[in-house]
């Protein structure tokens, strides 16, 4: 792709430097004296989610669909290459290095595939991965994608969590479902104290895309389940960002409410994504996860 500048919704419009000799004028394309190509109409680059950290924004990309990303140890020295094998360790696509493994064999997930889709398998009981500290203290806001499929609603299950909800006075949960015998997702920060809210019904056996946008200063956050805003919370107390905290897969952080689910695509960035953004996140979520947005 010829290099250019964008829009705010990430389309190109304009390609400085001139084409190479011979090359053919195409219609709707205009080349000035000074060798800018204009384009009459717009063109919408595929979109990636490393467009996302092109700023060095923190956070985190795993996709279980490269397995080049995975092994089966936390060393990362046995590639993962067919189903069924445990996962010790993931590697960041960010380009942020923030990997997350599993040390214990025994709380490995598995990579599973059915040829087409590819998840992680997290079992309820103890299976898990987390990362090193991330330092998001240089931000107070955090967006939060993630294709799942939520397999139970008979315990509360920790999906995602910027630090230990048990134990750290700022941080990011997402929980699934929200209380014993409620068949929601339930959101929610930790600041000076709590504030959590309970998303739609979603009973499982159900699969998502499940989108979470947290401002800590504001304070807001909001649960989009499949591209539509499902609840939208106000009550946590002003924090001024988050802190320098692990993320965790599919627990707390103290070795409890462990998910019993499919992951099959999660993207933590650390800011607030746009709305272009957003949707273009979601979608490309969505063909990971199998699903359709409305």
């Amino acid at each position: 792709m010829l290099p250019g500048a964008r829009t705010d919704n990430g389309a190109i419009y304009v390609t400085q430097g001139p084409p190479p000799a011979g090359t053919p004028l195409v219609g709707g394309i205009a080349v000035s004296p000074l060798g800018v190509i204009y384009a009459s109409q717009s063109v919408a680059p595929v979109f990636d989610p490393e467009d996302l950290f092109q700023n060095s924004e923190q956070g985190a990309w795993y996709d279980p669909s490269d397995l080049s990303t995975m092994f089966q140890d936390a060393a990362g020295t046995t590639p993962v290459t067919a189903d069924g094998q445990p996962v010790g360790l993931i590697r960041d696509k960010s380009g942020r290095n923030n990997h997350a493994s599993q040390a214990t064999a025994a709380k490995r997930p598995l990579y599973k595939t059915d040829g087409t889709l590819h998840w992680l398998q997290f079992d309820g009981v103890n299976s898990a991965l987390a990362t090193a500290s991330i330092d998001f203290t240089v931000t107070g806001n955090v967006t939060v994608f993630i294709g799942i499929d939520k397999l139970s609603d008979a315990t509360v299950g920790t999906v995602f969590g910027i630090g230990d909800v048990n134990v750290n006075n700022r941080c990011l949960y997402i929980r699934a479902p929200g209380d014993i015998g409620t068949p929601t997702y339930r959101i929610g920060m930790k600041g000076p104290a709590w504030a959590e809210a309970n998303g739609g019904i979603a009973t499982a056996p159900v699969t998502n895309v499940i989108t979470d946008i947290a401002q800590c200063a504001a304070p807001r956050q909001e649960l989009r389940i499949n591209a539509v805003s499902s609840v939208v919370n106000t009550d946590n107390p002003a924090m001024p960002t988050f802190g320098n905290l692990p993320i965790y897969i599919a627990e707390t952080g103290s070795g409890m409410q462990y998910s019993n689910s499919h992951i099959y695509s999660l993207i933590a960035l650390g800011r607030l994504a746009t709305t272009q953004e957003i949707t273009d996140t979601e979608t490309w979520v969505a063909n990971k996860t199998g699903i359709s947005l409305p």
